[in-house]
């Protein structure tokens, strides 16, 4: 099959948190609060073009189509920092000497009180494809502070592999100028695990830019990017199990990132 029988495009919805000031005054870290009610907007998507379609939806069962609403999990009002390697485990601050953080625990079982964390699930309907961010429709809004200080993270499920991503989003704001506070004893780590009396274990942070993992996008076409994100059969449907989370770690996770408006919009693409 050539490049042009397969172009289609699924986007998620909009969905904007307002976040609102809270303090703790004695706290080297800081937290949003936000309204789970507040502008869930779906937008609208694009007429698939060939011999197949990359749908969307909320639920593995369907219905599915071109946009849906953002579901998620949280049952928390908050984000609070977090750390983790791998998606799988996840890690706070349990105690700080001069600003430092000195011992973490394991914050995994609270994990839907700290961030937004949800599912969607994708199905490459009549052929298969292979799925790519639609940079079109990647949005995390637009305050430099909350971009440099937060993370995407994707586990994406299909019937070959599981694929675990860790997104920085600096690139989707000027952050250059976002402030910065070292409260990690080493620079560029995140936690991995824990040891005695909560020592943490520190690993090189993984997070990566989302460049190598957009569609190609020319005026009337969407192609293959440089490196796809996961490949669908025929009909297969694929889990994609989102978290967008502040990384403890980062240096720009301070308490000046508190106050600050946040847009959650995500969008793939498939090509074949």
């Amino acid at each position: 099959m050539n490049l042009k029988s397969l172009r289609q495009t699924a986007f998620l919805s909009v969905i904007a948190a307002l976040i609102v000031l809270s303090v703790l005054s004695a706290a080297t870290f800081a937290w949003f609060t936000f309204s789970n009610d507040t502008n869930v907007t779906p937008i609208s998507g694009t007429v698939s073009r060939g011999e197949g379609s990359l749908l969307i939806s909320a639920s593995p069962t369907g219905p599915f189509d071109v946009t849906c609403v953002l579901p998620y999990e949280s049952t928390g009002d908050a984000l609070y920092p977090v750390s983790t390697a791998d998606l799988v485990s996840f890690y706070a601050s349990a105690a700080q000497s001069g600003g430092i953080v000195t011992a973490y625990r394991n914050a995994t079982a609270d994990v839907n009180e700290r961030t937004l964390h949800g599912r969607v699930f994708l199905k490459a309907e009549t052929v298969g494809c292979d799925v790519y961010f639609w940079p079109a429709s990647l949005s995390f809004g637009a305050d430099a502070q909350a971009l440099a200080a937060l993370r995407l993270g994707l586990r994406i499920s299909t019937v070959e592999d599981v694929h675990t991503y860790i997104f920085r989003l600096d690139e989707f704001g000027a952050t250059g100028d976002a402030e910065a506070q070292r409260t990690t004893a080493q620079a560029g780590v995140v936690v991995s695990g824990i040891g005695e009396s909560g020592a943490p274990v520190y690993v090189a942070d993984p997070a990566q830019l989302t460049g190598a993992y957009r569609a190609d996008v020319t005026e009337n076409d969407v192609a293959p990017g440089l490196t796809r994100l996961c490949t669908l059969g025929a009909e297969e449907v694929g889990t994609v199990e989102y978290w967008l989370y502040l990384e403890g770690c980062d240096e720009n996770c301070i308490n000046v990132v508190q106050s600050r408006d946040v847009a959650l919009q995500l969008g793939f693409a498939g090509a074949h």
